[in-house]
């Protein structure tokens, strides 16, 4: 089984962690979108990562990834429970890679980490301010109320956890902290106890701490924020 992608991109990582979880081994081929446009396009048609080649089949798309694995591989499944909580998992697996994904990856990472340290290029600093004051906020709140008090949104560790934590996680490298909402903090610091979530903060940690930003926190209530 072969992996195709950046480990730095959440949807790559995602998957890394859904395999990790589900003890199936696996090798990671880098490609990179950006430097590698025709192979990526090769390999998916939109030419995006992750995809995962398995038993001669290009399996495309970080979810249909997910569901193919729990369909190879049943146990630990990554939508556990009822309908109605595998139904809440996919909803917050789908709110991580799009809404939450667009404002995490698409102006914090992309503007400090892609932009202002691995390309060395301007900073839109008016776009981050305007994801951190304006936009941001209410989608974090929305968060803090979909997840439980404690433990986890299904019964069992699932892909709501791997989705969420893994935007957030690119996120942190750009400075993002959750101080001030200190039940999803709660809630992420509780998955990164998991041994699988671990065993990636140490690698990243080791590959990437180049990278990382300063940490910037900022108010849930009016979106003011200080390095």
């Amino acid at each position: 089984m072969v992996l195709h992608g950046a480990a730095i991109s959440p949807f790559v990582r995602k998957i890394m962690l859904a395999l990790s979880y589900k003890g199936i081994a696996y090798d990671l081929q880098p490609l990179s979108p950006y430097l590698e446009k025709e192979l990526a396009q090769k390999r998916h048609p939109m030419g995006k990562i992750p995809v995962l080649e398995h038993d001669g089949s290009n399996i495309i798309d970080s979810t249909v990834i997910a569901h193919y694995l729990d369909d190879i591989c049943p146990v630990p499944p990554l939508y556990p429970g009822s309908a109605s909580s595998r139904a809440q998992v996919r909803w917050l697996e789908e709110y991580a890679d799009t809404r939450l994904t667009s404002l995490i990856g698409g102006v914090l990472f992309y503007q400090k980490i892609m932009r202002g340290k691995m390309l060395n290029k301007e900073v839109d600093q008016d776009a981050i301010q305007q994801c951190l004051e304006h936009h941001l906020p209410q989608v974090l709140q929305y968060i803090e109320e979909q997840i439980p008090e404690q433990g986890y949104v299904a019964e069992h560790f699932s892909m709501a956890e791997i989705s969420l934590w893994s935007i957030f996680r690119s996120g942190w490298m750009a400075g993002l902290r959750l101080t001030n909402y200190p039940k999803l903090h709660d809630y992420l610091a509780n998955i990164e106890k998991e041994p699988w979530i671990a065993n990636m903060i140490s690698r990243e940690d080791h590959e990437l701490s180049g990278f990382y930003c300063e940490p910037m926190i900022f108010d849930n209530h009016h979106g003011n924020h200080a390095r």
